[in-house]
């Protein structure tokens, strides 16, 4: 039976949705990224399963209806300007939404939030503009977001946690594992692979969840041996990292990852950039497969703009063919 949403539930869902909580001291741990609207040019209508593609949803950013990705806007199509020190997406392209400007309301059963009209001006011909979309703020620069191929997924590395000193523990049948008090889970998170090479462990188990505070790790199997000082204290989690040259994403950023065709590791999906070892890797949450590395198609993905909500304009497609021609939005997003 679906759980009934009240008009206080509504209230607070949306705050987060929209990142209306921005304000708050500590933006990092408290709130999510401000979003981005973006307009896009396919000529597409929005449905509950659509994904993010070579052929749907692409931006203005060449002449005509086709994806330019890859390469630098030539149309006047924006990139986004910062409206706050402590982000920095002025690589990633559209019109960056600021929080704080939200307004919420609430009639009758239903929660609205609204944001002011955002023009964009365009310089010269982009042919038809279907829609727009709204998307969580990354910094993917042009030359990464939606080139087919552009990443490749390869093997990670192991975490290991527990040793005969600081043991980790698990007992025979629980599905879960609890950590040293001198390890942590700060370097762990869902979807790792906890590796068989502990007896206790069963092939494929998974990780489902992490109590950070009390140092306790939730797998998606039970364990079929104990986990203890006197036998095997240590478990070994493995994962797969995203290869993409100079893709300038940090922790918290929200991407949408296509797997390469007959990529049978990577489940092509929304993922939360978990960690960033360098300007060329990350991670993500949940953690992505072990895979091998370097084989086109099946060991490649495509980096995109995740998408939260789309329309298409109920009037459009609008044309734009000249400098200075413009397009202006309202959104108003609701709960009911």
């Amino acid at each position: 039976m679906a759980l009934l949403v009240p008009n206080i539930g509504e209230l607070e869902s949306l705050r987060y949705l929209v990142a209306q909580n921005n304000h708050t001291q500590s933006l990092t741990d408290q709130s999510p990224r401000n979003l981005v609207l973006k307009l896009f040019t396919s000529n597409t209508t929005p449905t509950e399963g659509d994904v993010p593609s070579t052929s749907a949803y692409f931006e203005p950013y060449g002449i005509g209806n086709t994806n330019a990705y890859g390469y630098a806007p030539y149309t006047g199509y924006p990139f986004c300007v910062n409206n706050r020190t402590d982000q920095n997406y002025s690589s990633q392209t559209g019109i960056l939404l600021n929080g704080s400007r939200w307004v919420i309301s609430q009639v009758g059963g239903g929660t609205t939030a609204a944001y002011p009209e955002q023009s964009y001006t365009f310089t010269g011909q982009a042919g038809d503009v279907y829609g727009y979309y709204v998307t969580r703020a990354n910094n993917m620069p042009v030359t990464v977001q939606g080139v087919e191929h552009y990443a490749s997924v390869g093997v990670g590395t192991t975490v290991s946690k527990g040793t005969g000193i600081d043991p980790t523990i698990g007992v025979v049948g629980n599905r879960y594992l609890t950590l040293n008090v001198n390890d942590n889970t700060n370097d762990l998170t869902l979807g790792m692979e906890v590796s068989n090479s502990n007896p206790g462990i069963q092939t494929g188990t998974k990780v489902v969840g992490i109590d950070r505070a009390l140092n306790v790790v939730y797998l998606d199997l039970p364990l079929i041996d104990n986990i203890q000082a006197a036998t095997d204290p240590t478990v070994e989690f493995e994962f797969s990292k995203v290869v993409a040259n100079g893709h300038q994403l940090v922790n918290g950023d929200v991407i949408y990852i296509a797997a390469g065709a007959g990529n049978t590791t990577l489940v092509s999906n929304v993922y939360t950039v978990f960690s960033v070892p360098n300007a060329n890797e990350f991670l993500t949450t949940p953690a992505l497969g072990k895979t091998l590395n370097g084989v086109v198609g099946l060991d490649t993905c495509t980096l995109y703009s995740s998408i939260m909500y789309a329309e298409r304009f109920t009037n459009g497609p609008y044309t734009i063919s000249n400098n200075g021609d413009q397009i202006k939005i309202t959104l108003n997003i609701a709960l009911d």
